[in-house]
């Protein structure tokens, strides 16, 4: 299952409500990210590539798998930074890395930095320019951050 869009503004709702503490946050939503990708990298490590193939085989026929292969067979760990960054599920990341024989330890480490990276853009955006986050998860997420602003406003007044 992927939550995404309720991830994303539960999120950003934490970011509003403690915003002096945007970047701590985002590095604590990334090693939440990390503890799931280490998971699917152990059970794919157990499984075979087919563990994850078959549980999300429209990922695999998509225009993300084509944006992942090319970022990681063009640019190796730095790909994996990059599309790291990016408002996609990790599972082809994950897949593709593996099947080019990436490191595991440097698959991880990549796809932290990159959720880092991707959690203090969307914490900036949330605080600065939140019409922004639609790049992040559509119009519900700017939405949802508007009414958690609103909130925060009137607890603090």
């Amino acid at each position: 299952l992927v939550f995404g869009g309720v991830l994303a503004a539960t999120y950003v709702t934490a970011i509003l409500a403690r915003p002096k503490y945007w970047f701590g946050t985002a590095v604590i939503n990334a090693f939440g990210t990390i503890v799931g990708v280490m998971a699917v990298v152990y059970l794919v490590e157990l499984n075979g590539n087919e563990y994850i193939t078959e549980r999300f085989p429209s990922l695999f026929n998509s225009k993300s798998w084509k944006w992942v292969e090319e970022n990681v067979t063009n640019y190796g760990a730095l790909g994996v930074v990059l599309t790291s960054i990016a408002p996609i599920v990790l599972h082809p990341l994950i897949l593709f890395s593996m099947l080019a024989k990436m490191n595991s330890a440097v698959l991880v480490g990549c796809i932290f930095i990159g959720r880092i990276l991707k959690y203090s853009i969307m914490a900036k955006m949330a605080l600065t320019a939140p019409h922004l986050l639609k790049y992040f998860g559509g119009s519900k997420l700017v939405n949802a951050t508007e009414k958690a602003k609103e909130k925060v406003k009137d607890k603090s007044a």
